[in-house]
């Protein structure tokens, strides 16, 4: 199989040639590992054998007009395209921003701006093309890629804005989710009638953190569920399954996800007690689960290793079901010859 044969296989319920790959690995790690025999330049993706790619570049912001308010060689400190005045770190990979000021906070402030999101052509990057015709050429599984509806709305209000509107005015947090729905289902519609015919669609949308899902199971099914289906909805009714990467633990709201209609959950951490041979035995062949090999085993010895890979795939890939990602990406405190191995042992273990 190619990549695309295999990710659509697995994702669709089929047992293919060997589970499949992909991961997501830090800038500050890539610098690590060409001091550790890496070369200069090499593509990882292709080193490895990773199987999926993905093409983005839809704006779906409010596109309100973009400011730099002051930039250093550590940080720069801007307003974007929804309001939001952040401070984000140039040498720090994955590092959140810091969220200083939001335009909008409030019901008021969506009522005011709602109208702004209307989709046209323009939101659209003009190298989608290039970008999809160059993955197609590899034979990777290609997704349409973007933030869900949830992760579209929590920056724009901050996460205590958004989350005292889901308590004190649900029905307009309900219509904020909805609205961006649109505008997710707009774009990747428009992009198909491009005759960009991509695989499948991943969503970032993180929910949970360490302990638990950010809000209630009851709130998730009143205020998202419904847009997250109807997302769902639409690319299945093109074929296309659906990848959510969602961070933290949120084990509660698998079954949920499942009736929303998404094909897989990504990166499954396991460093909030989540691991994937107990999920698989609860939740069998009804979702793909993508991910869940602890980077802490990864930075430790060999052996440790190959007791994570072993036996987690050992029971994750059994009638298919499972592609291989790390419980969230490779931080610098893995070395090139541990991921090599890893590698070699995906080959041993992970084929059927």
């Amino acid at each position: 199989m190619d990549s695309r044969e295999r990710i659509l296989t697995i994702l669709k319920g089929g047992i293919p040639d060997r589970i499949g790959r992909s991961d997501s690995i830090w800038s500050e790690t890539f610098k690590r590992w060409r001091n550790e025999g890496l070369e200069e330049g090499q593509d990882v993706a292709k080193l490895f054998g990773f199987d999926i790619g993905g093409i983005g570049g839809c704006d779906l912001s409010l596109q309100l007009p973009k400011e730099v308010i002051e930039e250093t060689d550590e940080y720069i400190i801007q307003r974007d395209g929804n309001g939001v005045t952040r401070k984000d770190f140039k040498r720090e990979s994955g590092h959140t921003p810091h969220w200083l000021d939001h335009t909008l906070n409030d019901g008021k402030d969506w009522l005011k701006y709602k109208e702004r999101l209307v989709f046209d052509d323009t939101r659209i990057s003009a190298n989608i093309r290039t970008n999809y015709d160059g993955q197609r050429a590899r034979g990777l599984f290609i997704p349409f890629v973007h933030t869900e509806c949830y992760e579209c709305v929590w920056p724009v209000f901050g996460q205590v804005g958004i989350f005292t509107m889901m308590m004190d005015e649900p029905e307009m947090a309900a219509d904020v989710f909805s609205t961006w729905t649109d505008m997710i289902i707009a774009a990747a519609d428009r992009v198909l009638s491009m005759g960009i015919d991509y695989d499948g669609a991943f969503f970032y949308g993180d929910m949970g953190y360490r302990n638990g899902t950010l809000f209630s199971p009851a709130c998730y099914r009143e205020l998202i569920f419904p847009s997250h289906k109807r997302m769902c909805d639409f690319f299945k009714s093109h074929g296309k399954p659906v990848i959510l990467h969602s961070c933290g633990k949120i084990e509660s709201f698998i079954p949920m996800l499942i009736e929303a209609g998404f094909s897989a959950i990504q990166p499954l951490e396991a460093k909030v007690g989540q691991d994937v041979r107990v999920l698989k035995e609860m939740y069998g062949d009804k979702i793909t689960f993508f991910g869940n090999i602890d980077v802490r085993k990864l930075s430790g010895t060999k052996e440790e290793i190959e007791e994570e890979i072993r036996t987690k795939l050992a029971i994750a890939m059994k009638g298919g079901g499972y592609i291989y990602h790390s419980d969230h990406s490779v931080p610098p405190t893995v070395s090139f010859d541990n991921y090599c191995y890893a590698m070699e042992l995906l080959d041993k273990y992970g084929k059927y």
